[in-house]
């Protein structure tokens, strides 16, 4: 084995809590727990599922080898030791021995090195593919040990292998079973889904195969799909549900007013914004510049949202590795400037056609806001659409590549724990998740030199440069940082929520 290995040391308090965690090994599963969610997962593979409500099901049913804590601490799941060589170009990770997925396959080095293999495969056309292209292969060179080989240096490494992106697939079970995978993965987790209805409901069950940390406590996790907020709401005061994500601003005071439930505010770290396809009026700085101060966010904020958001002072979104973000002062709303904007760059009122991509159910009141921004664009002379259409069709087309394209910008959310996870995706050239076409060779420079250092102090610098020029460039127009909101039975114990919207199931507990 090249080089030296590094034990991940846990804090006390870190390790109380996964002491209380595996405590669950002694009680038996108990309870059927019914929650309503906004958003239908098109998929539960994790190298294609881009919504928290995937997460959230990846997180039950898939182990990786890393996982996240509810503050974004890096934690080992299925691995037991790991370093990089000495010329950082090796990262090797042991395995816990004598692991098994759900139908019995083996989940050893092979398997590990399979799934990941199939994560960086072009021909599998993973959307997270570009994210993870300083990995170059991974290797199995024991039951027990895989070896990373990295294209380039990467010290954020354990933060990549920490996402449910990068859970465990078998790989296996995927030949065999071909589509039907995306909706009722084989992997090793506490859970195994049960039961799918597309557009209707899901149910997770314990995996009785499942040997870690975080036993299943629950007989069954029923999801039920509810994009409609009213409805939604309605499960949660009739009782029919134990907890509802995504509570709108005028119901809050009545869900809490209910005897039975109370609305509960987790951290957050969502970013929302208008993320601009580059091309024709858009290529143009003066454009996006007019477009970003033609918006009055706090109006919106306070108006459409409820105050269930901050206004945006810099792309990043708090809680992602606030070490090394950067803030700036917000953006101001100035309607006057952003016409005299729109003309210096040649267009007369009403030239400017722009088409926004939008989604219903998938944000706070995301239907509101992109009229909102639509009739505040139009305010400035810009003659703005706003397409507003089912999640399945908004997540197709913000997916599209951005050359092939056809409407000017789509509303979207980002929230990924680590800043080289959130920069990279969104602004490497030619990366999938890169939807606005945004390419920089200063940017892509300084992104490789920040994944070639751990030292903090340097990172600070380069990422903080990258953020300004983000932020000076403009390729989205932003908006505000949601809050969650959801509303849950006071018979539920034990759930928490990471501020990427994925739930957390590992303690939960029904009084009922």
């Amino acid at each position: 084995m090249p080089g030296t290995m590094t034990r991940f040391f846990i804090s006390a308090a870190t390790a109380l809590s996964l002491s209380v965690s595996a405590g669950a090994l002694f009680a038996a599963p108990e309870g059927v727990l019914r929650v309503a969610v906004g958003a239908d997962p098109e998929t539960f593979d994790p190298h294609f599922n881009d919504l928290p409500t995937g997460n959230t099901v990846d997180k039950l049913v898939l182990e990786g080898l890393f996982r996240l804590d509810n503050q974004n601490n890096v934690l080992p799941e299925l691995a037991e030791e790991w370093g990089f060589s000495d010329d950082g170009m090796t990262f090797t990770v042991k395995i816990k021995p004598d692991r098994v997925f759900s139908n019995g396959d083996p989940l050893d080095a092979a398997a590990v090195a399979a799934s990941f293999n199939r994560l960086l495969d072009p021909e599998v056309g993973a959307i997270y593919r570009g994210l993870y292209s300083s990995i170059g292969e991974a290797v199995a060179t024991d039951d027990t040990t895989v070896e990373f080989k990295m294209a380039t240096p990467n010290g954020h490494i354990l933060l990549l292998l920490s996402s449910t992106t990068a859970t465990i697939v078998n790989t296996k079970a995927i030949e065999t079973m071909g589509a039907e995978y995306s909706r009722m993965p084989v992997g090793s987790g506490p859970y195994l889904v049960e039961s799918f209805v597309g557009g209707e409901r899901y149910r997770l069950v314990p995996n009785p195969t499942y040997q870690g940390d975080y036993p299943a406590t629950l007989e069954a996790i029923d999801f039920l799909v509810v994009p409609e907020d009213g409805s939604r709401m309605a499960l949660m005061e009739t009782g029919e549900v134990h907890i509802v994500e995504r509570v709108p601003p005028e119901a809050v005071e009545t869900i809490n007013a209910l005897p039975q439930a109370e609305v509960i505010q987790p951290p957050s770290m969502f970013s929302i914004n208008m993320e601009l396809v580059l091309r024709g009026p858009l290529e143009d700085p003066k454009v996006r510049e007019a477009l970003n101060l033609s918006l009055d966010r706090e109006g919106m904020v306070q108006g459409i949202l409820g105050g269930l958001g901050t206004v945006s002072v810099g792309m990043v979104g708090p809680g992602t590795q606030d070490e090394l973000r950067r803030t700036y002062d917000p953006i101001p709303f100035d309607p006057v400037r952003a016409k005299e904007l729109i003309a210096e760059a040649g267009y007369q009122p009403g030239q400017i056609e722009l088409t926004m991509t939008c989604p219903t159910g998938r944000y706070i009141k995301d239907v509101q806001v992109c009229q909102a921004v639509q009739a505040q664009f139009q305010a400035i002379g810009v003659n703005a659409k706003a397409n507003i259409v089912d999640r399945g069709t908004w997540s197709n087309v913000a997916a599209t590549p951005p050359a092939d394209r056809t409407d000017n910008m789509a509303l979207l959310g980002r929230a990924t724990a680590g800043i080289d996870f959130t920069l990279f995706r969104l602004f490497s050239t030619g990366v999938s998740a890169n939807t606005t076409g945004f390419s920089d060779p200063k940017v892509d420079e300084l992104l490789l030199a920040g994944r070639s250092t751990t030292d903090i102090d340097k990172q600070r610098e380069i990422y903080g440069e990258i953020q300004d020029i983000i932020w000076d460039t403009q390729p989205f127009v932003f908006l505000w940082y949601q809050k969650q909101a959801l509303g849950v039975a006071d018979s539920v114990s034990g759930f928490e929520v990471q501020p990427n919207e994925t739930m957390n199931f590992d303690q939960v507990r029904l009084t009922e």
